[in-house]
């Protein structure tokens, strides 16, 4: 199935561009909401889409698909929250199972679960993302974010719900073009609330930079956004051929691509990228992963592409 390539692709760039995302809030940008502000601003770059199709289908999909950018916004505030808190590899793959869930019980409650293995496939995918995200036992003093995390992942899954939708009323080009002005607006909407007002405006006056980690600090932003646009576009994409609920449930796999990034990272910058993993960690991600693999293969064999 096609949708499940470009999804992987997605996942990949999202990978990417976490590693930069925690890379900056670590060292460079001390307010989740201030990045979260100047990422909404960067999505103002999806107009280049215009002339490839973009129009209007009327006020609920456009209503609908506007609205899914707003709240996709001040999920990634929460995400980025827990991105500062705790190790990317743990975060991220945990806001995905959490937005899977989200969809999967959606899934359930609308009735769209078609067959046996259709409900063991996203079982797996959801299950293998859920354990990859933890190193089961919880270490003592091991200390992770879970209410950012739950919001962030809700409110993803939320905002994916909203742009399938937004999606059927209209097309691929007008759902996501109006979905990122919805989430434009939802940045700007921060500055409406005194807390984030005064991060943005202040942020500049209050951690001034040399003019050479300025500059580095604008290149990794935009190396960061350029893979979150590319992630973005093309996760989107996948959920306008497929399933939003599977096209999520694959988020787990983006778990392997940041274990394979942050760990070289982790030995150059073990106080950003610190990873610990031991032999128990290292059985339960390979099963995982292959409970991963499994629901990737049912998934192909067993036609979701109805599912919502």
């Amino acid at each position: 199935m096609v949708w499940i390539t470009v999804a992987l692709f997605g996942y990949f760039f999202n990978a990417v561009a976490a590693i930069f995302d925690k890379y900056l809030l670590a060292d460079r940008i001390k307010a989740p909401a201030v990045y979260a502000f100047y990422v909404s601003l960067f999505s103002l770059f999806v107009i280049i889409f215009i002339p490839f199709g973009f129009g209007f289908f009327g006020l609920r999909p456009t209503v609908v698909a506007f609205f899914s950018g707003v709240i996709f916004l001040y999920a990634l505030i929460a995400l980025y929250t827990a991105i500062k808190r705790h190790e990317i590899s743990r975060v991220s793959p945990l806001v995905g199972t959490v937005t899977s869930l989200t969809a999967f019980i959606v899934v359930i409650f609308s009735g769209s679960l078609q067959s046996l293995p259709v409900f063991l496939a996203l079982t797996l995918l959801i299950g293998g993302g859920l354990l990859i995200s933890f190193d089961l036992p919880l270490r003592k003093g091991e200390h992770i974010p879970f209410f950012p995390l739950a919001v962030a992942g809700i409110g993803m899954g939320v905002s994916l719900l909203l742009l399938k939708q937004g999606y059927e009323g209209s097309n691929f080009i007008s759902g996501l073009i109006w979905s990122r002005l919805g989430m434009f607006s939802g940045g700007l909407s921060l500055l409406l609330i005194p807390v984030f007002r005064h991060q943005i405006l202040g942020q500049a006056k209050e951690t001034p930079m040399e003019p050479k980690r300025a500059t580095s600090t604008g290149i990794y932003f935009v190396l960061s956004k350029t893979c979150a646009g590319a992630g973005a576009f093309l996760i989107a994409y996948a959920v306008s051929l497929g399933s939003v609920s599977f096209v999520q449930a694959l988020s787990g796999m983006q778990y392997v691509f940041l274990l394979m990034l942050a760990l070289p990272l982790s030995l150059r910058f073990p106080q950003i990228f610190g990873e610990r993993l031991f032999f128990w960690d290292w059985f339960q991600k390979i099963i995982a992963i292959i409970l991963i693999g499994l629901g990737l293969w049912l998934s192909a064999t067993s036609g979701v592409k109805l599912l919502l």
